[in-house]
C-alpha cells in the first residue's frame, strides 16, 4: 500500500504489521474511523469527541480511506485469511451464540 500524499495526522506503524495508516498519537487505524462514520453513522464531530482526536484528523483519515480503499480491503482480506488459517474465525454452531 503506497501513500500518495503527506499527512499531518496519519502515520505508518510498522510495529503493527499493517500497511494501513494510523492516527498519529492515538494508535487507531484510519479504517476504524471510516467504520465509525459509515457503519456506526457517527458524525465527524462525534468521532473526534469519542476518540479524543482533532476533527481535522477525522477528515484526513476519511479522505485517506476513500483514496486507498482497494488497498485497505485487500489487506483486510489477507488478514482475515491468516486468522481463518489459524482457526480464529470459525463458524459458530447453531446452539452457541
Amino acid at each position: 500500500m503506497t501513500t500518495k500524499a503527506n499527512y499531518r495526522y496519519l502515520e505508518k506503524r510498522p510495529d503493527k504489521g499493517s500497511q494501513e495508516l494510523y492516527v498519529r498519537g492515538a494508535g487507531v487505524r484510519a479504517s476504524s474511523l471510516w467504520h465509525d462514520r459509515y457503519v456506526s453513522r457517527l458524525s465527524p464531530v462525534q468521532i473526534a469527541d469519542d476518540r479524543d482526536i482533532p476533527l481535522d484528523a477525522v477528515y484526513e483519515a476519511l479522505a485517506y480511506c476513500q483514496e486507498s480503499w482497494e488497498d485497505i480491503c485487500q489487506e483486510k482480506d489477507r488478514e482475515r485469511g491468516r486468522l481463518e488459517a489459524q482457526g480464529f474465525l470459525q463458524e459458530r454452531s447453531p446452539d452457541r451464540p
